[in-house]
């Protein structure tokens, strides 16, 4: 769902350099909250009904895709607990996931689908819950375990920020109750075997041990 208190933050990413390209896949349908108001009082993305028509029609896009297991206005219906099919991979330029990761019980699985399905130069982003957000999804996710899964899988971080639930920008997660990560990479090579990352503060603290 684009919500009024993300529309500053997904615009910057959306005007992000190279970002967005043919042809592009949005994982979950996401619908646009509906507000009151004049439309010509709105932001833009606000006017229309959903993030696929504005893609197509202010972004001038001609090739968008939606991929949701449960919604029937989906081109793709697939259950990313499972392996996308072969003829999937590297199918798009650019995969935008507005806070799906977390619906998902197979993180990794999920991940590894959405980075193997974007080419070679291509871009995903990624919008996740990293602190609070009890029962909104199966899971809140360390940035650090996010962000490294995506560099060891053949993706360059171009842009990252945090942000509260209300879209203000925060510099460190861990003093808001509720908080998200927005970040884009670019895929610099072929995914082969998907990388899991380690958490780094464990790996280090048992090697102190052992000086």
């Amino acid at each position: 769902m684009i919500i009024p208190a993300h529309v500053a933050l997904l615009n910057e990413i959306l005007a992000v350099p190279g970002f967005l390209a043919d042809p592009v896949l949005v994982f979950g349908y996401q619908d646009v909250w509906p507000t009151e108001g004049r439309p010509e009082s709105k932001p833009e993305i606000l006017r229309y009904s959903d993030l696929n028509e504005y893609l197509r029609a202010v972004k001038g896009l001609k090739t968008v895709h939606t991929m949701d297991h449960f919604d029937p206005r989906s081109e793709i219906r697939h259950d990313m607990n499972e392996p996308i099919p072969p003829g999937a991979c590297e199918q798009y330029a650019t995969l935008i996931d507005i806070g799906c990761l977390e619906h998902v019980f197979d993180t990794r699985m999920c991940l590894e689908n959405c980075l193997r399905m974007v080419k070679v130069g291509g871009h995903y982003m990624m919008h996740a819950p990293i602190n609070g957000y009890y029962g909104h999804g199966l899971h809140t996710f360390h940035p650090e375990g996010l962000l490294s899964a995506l560099e060891l899988n053949g993706f360059e971080i171009i842009f990252h920020k945090f942000s509260t639930i209300d879209g203000i920008e925060i510099i460190d997660p861990e003093k808001h109750r509720d908080a998200l990560l927005w970040a884009v990479a670019k895929k610099i090579a072929p995914l082969g075997k998907f990388v899991s990352p380690q958490q780094g503060r464990w790996s280090t603290k048992y090697l102190d041990k052992m000086k």
